[in-house]
């Protein structure tokens, strides 16, 4: 007789809703299937055998692992939950009712575990020379005597719903915007000049970004609006805005620390239960090499390691050109009348440059102990002044940064990670159970004790067929229209 075990998730992905917080969680559930194979003897089957089952623990462990020329190796367990699926008086199993003697018997148990909802979504980084490395987490199972459960990969997404329920469209967000004139040498064609910077600091700027863009958005909305105080007509004649540049930009920091932040906001197990006091249940094969303090990087160690990069496509250059006359101030009537330019800044489908952490895919806003990423929208208006005491007009690049978050929408497929692949995780297509519509967070279901909340009158949503609009192509308006 043999006896093995296996983890059964009812779906191989766990969607996480909404922002990251330590007051959420999420359920995880499945079952574990405990099968019985009968010893076949030279005569046939022998009796009916019979084990007492005295404690089935399932454990679901959160880990990040990041390996950079620069940072070395380093390792955190996330979390570490465990679950007795086998209460009150042992449970005997027989396999005395099989016909096929061939045949396994099989029993499924069922569990549901919370997870918490502050947990960094499954995703790879770290040196492409070596195994991959990244933020994994999976499901354990054990026998109280023999037998360990194979591990299961369970991958986590964040996602965010939209505001309206047949649109994937994310409102506006509006930023009074404190620009700064840029300093040293200009680039590109744009001289810089000390001239009057009284006349370029009265250029007043308002700018406006999704408050959420999808992962697979392939441009996005950017609104700008500009108008002049404090300046007299003169002075208004003769100032133009030529242009702006803009530039989508994705920073990535890798760690071999975790984070203050994090070690304060979240519950990390404390450091007598992290690497190596007590090792991963699944570490990276070079955990070895760092256990004996033998593992060294190519360069001098560093804390810290950042890479940054633009998700414009290869031959965008992110300038736009206004065209006509660009004394867009030159007729206005009062200090209120706004000057608005409008643009779809498009966004690279695919990535077209690699480095030592590989492929630059883009990817979600998130931070975590070991690995954050940041996304920013640069930008800079193009002004020119014309001083008559110059023989050449003065050149100003007014340059802000505005924050962008990227999200991934409900039952959207992860992106692909190029060579970077999640190689073992399962994908989409390969879940034996479709993703299901958005639900409420696992505390708005349950109470902490587990038992379910009951609210008869808020009926769950129906199930409806998201639809996703195609890009339309870059434009550019510029015209002046009053903001009320």
């Amino acid at each position: 007789m043999s006896i093995s075990l296996d983890i059964q998730p009812f779906s191989s992905t766990l969607h996480m809703h909404g922002e990251a917080s330590v007051s959420s969680a999420f359920s995880l559930s499945g079952y574990v299937t405990v099968s019985i194979t009968p010893f076949l003897s030279f005569f046939g089957r022998s009796s009916s055998s019979r084990i007492l089952l005295q404690s089935l623990i399932i454990t679901f462990e959160g880990k990040s692992e990041v390996i950079t020329p620069m940072t070395g190796y380093a390792p955190v367990r996330l979390c570490s939950i465990t679950h007795e699926l086998v209460r009150g008086e042992p449970i005997e199993l027989s396999d005395g009712v099989l016909e096929d003697p061939a045949t396994p018997c099989s029993w499924n148990i069922v569990f549901d575990m919370p997870i918490p909802g502050w947990l960094p979504v499954t995703s790879t980084y770290g040196d492409i020379d070596f195994e991959e490395t990244g933020t994994r987490l999976f499901s354990f199972g054990l026998r109280s005597y023999s037998t360990n459960a194979p591990k299961c990969p369970v991958v986590l997404q964040r996602v965010v719903e939209p505001p309206a329920a047949l649109s994937n469209e994310f409102p506006l967000t509006i930023f009074v915007v404190e620009t700064q004139p840029e300093s040293g040498d200009a680039q590109q064609d744009f001289q810089s000049s000390a001239g009057p910077l009284e006349v370029f600091s009265g250029v007043q700027v308002i700018a406006s970004v999704p408050a959420a863009i999808p992962i697979n958005e392939t441009s996005l909305p950017f609104v700008l609006r500009l108008r002049v105080k404090d300046l007299m007509g003169c002075e208004r004649e003769r100032l133009r805005v030529t242009g702006f540049s803009v530039d989508i930009e994705q920073f990535e920091v890798y760690r071999n620390a975790t984070n203050q932040t994090h070690l304060y906001c979240l519950p990390i197990p404390p450091k007598e239960r992290q690497p190596p006091n007590e090792p991963l249940r699944d570490p990276h094969p070079i955990h070895t090499l760092w256990s004996a303090s033998t593992f060294m990087t190519a360069q001098p160690c560093r804390s810290s390691v950042g890479r940054k990069f633009s998700l414009l496509p290869e031959n965008n250059s992110g300038r736009y050109i206004i065209g006509g006359d660009t004394h867009i101030f030159a007729n206005a009537s009062d200090a209120s009348e706004w000057y608005i330019l409008e643009v779809d800044v498009p966004i690279a489908e695919q990535p077209y440059e690699a480095d030592w952490a590989g492929p630059h895919i883009r990817r979600i806003t998130e931070s975590g102990p070991l690995f954050s990423v940041d996304h920013l929208l640069r930008v800079a208006v193009h002004c020119e002044y014309d001083d008559p005491t110059e023989q050449e007009p003065i050149h100003k690049r007014l340059q802000f940064s505005l924050p962008l978050q990227l999200i991934h929408l409900p039952n959207t497929p992860v992106p692909s990670m190029g060579g970077n692949s999640d190689a073992g995780l399962p994908t989409e297509s390969q879940m034996k159970v479709p993703p299901a519509h958005s639900l409420p967070a696992y505390s708005q279901l349950f109470y902490p004790n587990g038992e379910r909340k009951i609210d008869y009158s808020t009926p769950l949503p129906l199930y409806e067929p998201r639809t996703y609009p195609s890009s339309s192509s870059s434009t550019l308006i510029a015209s002046p229209q009053k903001v009320h």
